[in-house]
């Protein structure tokens, strides 16, 4: 309830500070209606917990409709702007007259909260406290038995291994566990491990073996089903290999993708197949001539342990140490022990430092719960302990469909534009932003992907449990919707204030009826192929296909889908004006620059993704009418070069601006006037004015596919904000002025070259404060280690076809911050040498498709850091001989191999 008002109030707020002149005459009464709000939303706040509890439930209910009241109220005077003088003023007259009753309503409800004396709710910790990257992860412990009992039974003959427990028991923990295995790593040359998400497709699945097995090539995504499965049987008998399915829920999606699986073939196939379920039924079916394994419960030795590795910091000694103690097995004794429920109510304490607040939870479950926490009564615990600047941020996620890894950059963008994100405290958006997720990562609620760029997160997802709890929680609070059925949906928009839609199946865009819509999603064809062609269309296709006339039948259906698709955004850019998001990226449009000329109608967009649509010819003027975007992407097709109209530099509260990779000789744009820009992604001197960089002050990240400059020097860049650089193609950049570009980007902790440069690295004095450093296709035929070894804070260095020689050499005392190192596809390097004393903080090592390399350096064995050393895609002589040497058993312990044939 509280994220509807907190969205209702933003939207007043930017009502009054965008449209000074539209609310000459009635903007003290929006003034007068968000400080009304304002004060119900510092009640709504110290609700926190007691949200369910009668009486605040019923006044919650009365609060919900008064708030939508109020967001009708902002909408329908907006779409009514463009009116006639006299009745503009009934309109405001009429206005006024709802804003007084709604500020009335607000008043006696707000009086009713106070009446009631809400306490204050159990409090988190600091929003902007930081924590060290490990204490994002929160591994399950009490499972050694069962993870060596699993591994020694999938050494044996069983083909098929079926995993079942009920939701929650930790089916999936015990999964990686088991795969990651150093036994079932070394045992099998080939893995793959996909998560079945739902709605399924079988040949996705197989697709994403074949991605994970790395033997997925471009004309595999041109095979049938039956192809597919054919290749994927024949390689799976031939290879030992062990792939992991993860949460099937059906005997029909395991009846319809096992053809695939040599598993009741006569021949010795030494592939496995290891599955998760809580579908009883299902794992029994699957597991027929096969082992059927059932989850144990914890004991609550075991439960114990995983609540204290998870809820106590380790500040906590003495007096404090035991008085937790105690309170944790009186907590536990009112759980279940399911190690989800485990890790759900660690993480909520693990944002209480305080004895008191651990007391304070436990009174509140003793009073309020039931004496046994069910998984879904501990969740909702969780949601309700969450700040509430943290529900939002949260119900965002359910749009998002069930196993999507969420890019954190993407999500960062789409939270700015709902207005989500508050800069109350002058720290930076993406600062804030990653507060955000590394507090619900604490609490458990969120996935985060490994750290990458200077240990930050990149990729978040949910877990299937949580994303229950995110799916019912948004529907009940009406925050939004993912339709599933077109014939159901005209009702559901009728009968619910929808705002938001995520478009997760093919639904016909004719069937949103709801004009106040806000936010619009597409992760699906906006007009799948199947749909597009009808049977008229079909039987004209092949009429001219058995005439030999190929190029007619591609391009007379070409032309029906253009049409189709011109009627779809025509539909959408007349129908929903209030859009403030518009995400085009999962809909592959096919569209020529006509096809947008309405969207300039759509003037209160803040977000625009164009990503992976194909346009043919040129962007449409009008998109200069969006004055209001704060993202823009137009990374469009690949193979056809885009005229973009000079336009942008009228989009003054632009932010992140992502451009076309190709751009059509016409294209000449001027950004002088995008003095907001953080993020400026394919930078192309031919289409772009370089003298325009030095008016962007505020730019983070800058992303340059050619760069000419004629001044000599050059003044390039003034941004001081500036931290990541990235250059591909550095081919059509003379080197000069490539080491004078990087030298002048004095406070640039990321840098990322593509493409050729030449024999050596760039001859400039390389920034210091440089922690990641990525060299993609360079092809150097100079050993570039000996000058990044001199790089004193690097920390993370990808090097792919980055050399062409055949000796590497880490010299003593080099790269002695790096933590990370990944060499891929470097095919000509026969030997590489570490030094001792080299590389002494190395935790992970990749070593990926380096074919010619005939072992391992010596002086890794000196490395005591070394934690994980992952070998994928080498060659299986490769992997005999580091097995066979005398080294190996001083690194076994870390090594996983992946992928070798």
């Amino acid at each position: 309830m509280v994220v509807s008002v907190f969205s209702v109030i933003r939207k007043i707020e930017d009502l009054l500070m965008e449209e000074p002149e539209l609310l000459k005459r009635i903007r003290e009464d929006f003034d007068r209606m968000g400080r009304a709000l304002r004060l119900m939303k510092s009640f709504l706040i110290r609700i926190g917990l007691r949200e369910n509890k009668f009486p605040i439930r019923f006044w919650v209910a009365e609060i919900k409709d008064v708030v939508y009241d109020a967001e009708d109220v902002i909408h329908t005077f907006l779409h009514k702007t463009t009116v006639c003088f006299l009745e503009e003023r009934r309109i405001i007259r009429k206005t006024k007259s709802k804003i007084s009753e709604i500020i009335d309503k607000i008043t006696y409800l707000t009086r009713k909260l106070e009446g009631i004396g809400v306490e204050e709710s159990i409090s988190g910790e600091s929003l902007h406290q930081r924590q060290q990257l490990s204490h994002y992860y929160h591994p399950i412990v009490g499972l050694d038995d069962q993870i060596a009992h699993l591994v020694s039974t999938l050494l044996q003959d069983y083909r098929v291994i079926s995993i079942c427990g009920m939701v929650g028991s930790g089916k999936t923990t015990l999964a990686k566990a088991v795969y990651n295995h150093k036994r079932v790593r070394y045992n099998f040359v080939g893995h793959a491990w996909v998560y079945v998400s739902y709605p399924w497709k079988r040949n996705k699945i197989w697709e994403d073996i074949f991605y994970g097995l790395g033997i997925f090539g471009v004309k595999d995504s041109k095979y049938s089903d039956e192809e597919l499965a054919k290749k994927l049987y024949k390689f799976l008998e031939d290879n030992k290999c062990i792939v992991v399915l993860d949460d099937i829920r059906t005997v029909e999606v395991w009846d319809s993708i096992k053809p695939a699986f040599p598993i009741n073939c006569e021949t010795q196939s030494l592939s496995k197949i290891l599955i998760t379920s809580s579908n009883r039924k299902l794992s029994a079916h699957a597991a027929r001539g096969g082992c059927l394994y059932d989850m144990k419960m914890l004991t609550y030795e075991q439960s114990f342990n995983i609540l204290r590795n998870i809820a106590f910091s380790e500040t906590d000694f003495g007096e404090q140490y035991s008085a937790k103690n105690n309170l944790a097995e009186d907590i536990l004794r009112h759980c279940c022990r399911l190690p989800s429920a485990i890790v759900v109510m660690g993480g909520i304490l693990a944002t209480k430092r305080s004895t008191e607040e651990w007391e304070m939870l436990l009174n509140h479950v003793k009073s309020n719960l039931s004496s046994i926490l069910s998984l879904p009564v501990i969740l909702a615990l969780a949601y309700d302990d969450l700040p509430y600047h943290l529900k939002p941020c949260f119900l965002y996620l359910s749009q998002f469909p069930e196993g999507y890894m969420i890019s954190i950059g993407k999500l960062i963008q789409l939270w700015v534009a709902e207005g989500i994100l508050s800069n109350d405290k002058g720290e930076s958006i993406e600062d804030i932003a990653e507060s955000y997720i590394i507090e619900l990562a604490k609490r458990c609620m969120v996935q985060v992907g490994e750290g990458e760029v200077n240990m930050k997160f990149k990729t978040c997802y949910l877990h299937d449990v949580y994303r229950d709890l995110c799916l019912s929680k948004a529907s009940q609070e009406e925050f939004a919707l993912i339709p599933e059925n077109p014939f159901s949906l005209p009702d559901i928009m009728a009968s619910r204030r929808v705002r938001r839609v995520a478009m997760h199946e093919y639904i016909p865009i004719q069937s949103l009826r709801n004009l106040k819509l806000m936010s619009l999603l597409f992760f699906n064809e906006l007009y799948p192929e199947e749909s597009s062609i009808s049977s008229s269309l079909q039987e004209t296709a092949e009429i001219y296909l058995r005439e030999d006339k190929r190029w007619i039948s591609i391009l007379w259906i070409l032309f029906k889908l253009m049409w189709r698709f011109r009627r779809i955004l025509n539909y959408l850019f007349n129908n929903f004006k209030l859009l403030r998001i518009l995400d085009l990226e999962g809909a592959e449009i096919y569209m020529e620059g006509e096809f947008l000329r309405d969207i300039g109608k759509l003037i209160r967009l803040r977000y625009l993704s164009l990503m992976g649509t194909t346009c043919f010819s040129k962007l449409s003027r009008s998109i200069g009418n969006l004055k209001r975007l704060q993202t823009l992407d137009l990374r469009m097709n690949e193979e056809f070069p885009v005229q973009i109209p000079n336009v942008i530099c009228k989009m003054e509260m632009l932010m992140y601006l992502y451009l076309p990779m190709l751009c059509d000789s016409k294209t000449k744009l001027r950004l002088n006037t995008l003095r907001n820009l953080r993020t400026l992604v394919n930078f192309n001197s031919k289409n772009c004015y370089v003298e325009d960089l030095g008016c962007m002050t505020n730019l983070m990240e800058l992303g340059i596919t050619r760069f000419f400059c004629t001044d000599d020097p050059p003044v390039i860049i003034a941004s001081e904000h500036l931290r990541s650089l990235s250059v591909s193609r550095p081919e059509n950049i003379d080197s000069d002025l490539l080491a004078y570009l990087i030298s002048t980007c004095v406070h640039i902790s990321e840098l990322s070259l593509t493409g050729s440069i030449g024999k050596f690295l760039p001859a400039c004095q390389s920034p210091y404060q440089i922690t990641f450093m990525s060299l993609s296709e360079t092809e150097l035929s100079t050993d570039p280690m000996p000058t990044l070894g001199k790089l004193p804070n690097l920390k993370i260095l990808e090097l792919k076809k980055a050399f062409i020689g055949e000796e590497l050499h880490c010299s003593t005392e080099g790269f002695p911050e790096l933590n990370s190192l990944k060499l891929s596809s470097i095919s000509t390097v026969k030997h590489w040498i570490v030094d001792k004393s080299s590389m002494p903080k190395l935790r992970h090592l990749e070593i990926i498709d380096c074919k010619s390399l005939e072992m391992l350096p010596v002086g890794l064995m000196f490395i005591t850091t070394l934690e994980e050393l992952k070998i994928e895609l080498m060659p299986k002589a490769f992997k005999d001989r580091l097995c066979e040497g005398d080294q190996f058993n001083k690194i076994k312990h870390v090594v996983i191999f992946q992928n070798c044939y």
